[in-house]
């Protein structure tokens, strides 16, 4: 290996300038030559030893190497190199190594060529190299002081540049996007006619004599080995994916403490569950889960059988806040053995670009409980890993060992039904999940921690101590879907529901009627509200009027009814029509659960609510709606004057006796 030695016209690099030591002073001064402008330069040995030390000064300048021997030295370690290279670069070395054994050698043939003669008798070389390829061979070795220019570059040989024209190369570019851009699974065949095609088109315009000429479809082939890989993957998948698959890997974000940071997502299950009536597949649940980055435990998941939605999102954070309470053992033989110990309000939830992340509930709520979000780059699910990664072992570890799973790919499931094969209700599943949740994930050590997730929180506990709201009613008030509306004097008017109390007399007499007020509400119970005044630091809970309607009723069955009623063209402040409709929706999903089609029984699962808080969701009563009392006819003159003439005398009859009985 080539060293840095102060010595004369030893050429180094400075700080990106290239010097050469031009004259050493007796007094240790060291005479410097600027290689650019041969402008002089004075410095002290120690200084430029301290200036080495701190890896400014490097010996690596290709310029000091003649044109002669400017070899590339191999800088890959020897044992990559085969066993002839190696022994070849051994042999060299010994012929270099006898002619300096006796001092300075004179480069003659006379004086080299007994050397070389005595060296291949003394190790059996039967082919002894010439005197000039010794002389060379020594050139190298004292130009570069390393031994590894000795080393034979045979792959170096050959024509290294390309044989076609600069106008070939460009058109096979061409042809070559134009193919993968038509078809990522484009051949070479498709591609080497498409360039067959632009050289003919190409020839018809130059002269006769100055025609391109065709390459053969080896060369194309040669040609498509030297593209670069991530232009290849460009080409047929995009930029955005090569740069994801190309992507160096760098350290991940750093966490000090558990809730400081809390990652969101959503995921459709590879599951189907069954409805626990019918024995009916309905479908495959989304998951919504909370993950703290710290420890990787699962704070909070919302399980439904809706799209991810902002009510999904207010779920899981709801559950990720408040102390676990585990759900009620579905499967009796099956208990779960440990506590789920998280809760607490995060300082921080990152999520992607969700529309249900961008979204005014979810900032208000934010807003309202001090937490910050975090929202990562578009088509960047790396910023927030954890969670990806998480969301990969649900499926692949938890959900493809269970009956009825859909797999990853369609083409995993071969002869397998995952409808057929379905076994598990909504509320099976939900215990089975927090089992598996706590008694297996929590417990088995994480690769990343080096320890289990279970105690990787409990360490974070003696650290920080996860800070709840003041009250479960405050949370509850405070998280939900945020609406404003205008308080009048009949109360206020949401989703179609009037909403009245004397909570909301203080706000109409402090601030009229039309005031712009705060609505909070649960979507999964329209009953009751929550409202703000407009200087109000708390809210008022104010009750729907009608509650054998609402209470109970989610936004997806509320929004459904109304539906029902604009199709019939009814009043959605009609009470009859509502309980008419509310009827009719109970017997449409009960339709709807018995379908044959498995979209329509998904459909109908989300409509009756089911959830990881309703397991066995919402309760729609079939409520008879009122009989319509019949319209009075009108009467008409002749009937009037019946009614005013004088009673009919009644028919008489005569009584008879015969033998004592009386006829």
């Amino acid at each position: 290996m080539p060293g840095f030695t102060l010595r004369k016209n030893m050429a180094f690099d400075w700080d990106g300038t290239t010097f050469r030591i031009d004259r050493l002073q007796p007094n240790g001064d060291i005479l410097l030559e600027r290689v650019k402008d041969c402008q002089l330069t004075l410095v002290t040995r120690d200084r430029l030893l301290a200036e080495y030390a701190q890896g400014k000064v490097s010996a690596r300048i290709a310029e000091s190497l003649p044109a002669h021997i400017a070899v590339p030295v191999f800088s890959r370690p020897l044992d990559e190199l085969p066993e002839r290279v190696r022994n070849e670069a051994l042999r060299r070395r010994r012929y270099i190594d006898a002619i300096h054994a006796d001092g300075a050698p004179v480069f003659t043939k006379r004086y080299l060529a007994p050397l070389i003669k005595q060296v291949a008798a003394e190790f059996n070389d039967k082919k002894p190299p010439s005197v000039s390829s010794l002389i060379r061979w020594n050139d190298r070795f004292r130009t570069t002081r390393d031994t590894r220019a000795l080393i034979p570059r045979t792959d170096l040989r050959g024509r290294r540049a390309s044989r076609q024209s600069e106008r070939v190369l460009e058109l096979a570019a061409e042809a070559i996007e134009e193919a993968l851009k038509t078809s990522p699974q484009a051949t070479g065949t498709n591609i080497y006619s498409r360039l067959l095609a632009k050289i003919k088109t190409e020839n018809a315009r130059r002269l006769p004599d100055q025609p391109l000429l065709a390459p053969n479809i080896r060369t194309l082939y040669r040609i498509l080995e030297r593209t670069d890989a991530y232009e290849k993957v460009c080409l047929r998948e995009g930029k955005a994916a090569a740069d994801k698959r190309f992507r160096v890997g760098k350290a991940a974000t750093r966490v000090l403490r558990i809730l400081e940071r809390v990652e969101m997502d959503h995921t459709p299950l590879d599951l189907f569950l069954i409805d626990e009536k019918t024995w009916l597949p309905l479908g495959r649940p989304t998951l919504t889960i909370a993950m703290d980055r710290y420890s990787r435990m699962l704070l909070g998941y919302y399980l439904s059988f809706g799209s991810p939605s902002t009510a999904a999102v207010m779920g899981a954070l709801r559950h990720a806040i408040l102390p676990k309470t585990l759900s009620k053992a579905a499967m009796p033989g099956l208990p779960i053995e440990h506590a789920w110990p998280c809760y607490g309000l995060p300082a921080q939830i990152v999520v992607d670009n969700g529309m249900e992340f961008h979204s005014d509930d979810l900032d208000s709520v934010a807003y309202d409980l001090g937490i910050h979000i975090q929202f990562c780059p578009k088509h960047q699910p790396r910023f927030k890993g954890a969670v990806e990664r998480f969301l990969g072992t649900i499926n692949y570890n938890f959900a493809h060992q269970l009956p009825g799973t859909s797999f990853a790919r369609f083409y995993q499931r071969g002869d397998y039904d995952p409808q057929k094969c379905a076994l598990l209700t909504f509320a099976e599943f939900k215990h089975i999940f927090e089992k598996w949740v706590v008694d297996v994930y929590a417990q088995t050590v994480h690769r990343g921690l080096g320890t289990t997730p279970w105690a990787r929180w409990h360490e974070g506990l003696a650290k920080h101590e996860p800070e709840l709201p003041e009250d479960l009613r405050l949370l509850q008030r405070r998280i939900g879907l945020v609406k404003t509306r205008c308080l009048r004097r009949d109360g206020i008017q949401l989703n179609g529901i009037r909403y009245s109390g004397d909570a909301l007399q203080p706000i109409l007499s402090a601030y009229g009627e039309g005031v712009q007020v705060r609505v909070s509400y649960d979507a999964e119970d329209l009953g009751e509200i929550q409202v703000w005044g407009p200087d109000d630091t708390d809210p008022v809970a104010v009750l729907a009027l009608d509650q054998s309607y609402a209470r109970g009723l989610t936004l997806r069955q509320n929004e459904t009814i109304r539906d029902l009623l604009r199709e019939q063209g009814a009043s959605a402040e009609d009470p009859a029509a509502l309980q008419r409709a509310r009827s009719e929706l109970s017997q449409s999903i009960s339709a709807l659960m018995v379908s044959r089609k498995q979209t329509a029984r998904r459909r109908g699962a989300a409509l009756k609510g089911f959830s990881s808080n309703l397991p066995t969701g919402t309760v729609v009563p079939s409520v008879s709606p009122p009989k319509p009392r019949p319209a009075a006819k009108p009467r008409s003159a002749q009937a009037d004057a019946v009614k005013d003439a004088p009673p009919q005398p009644l028919e008489t009859f005569q009584l008879k006796r015969h033998n004592g009985r009386v006829f």
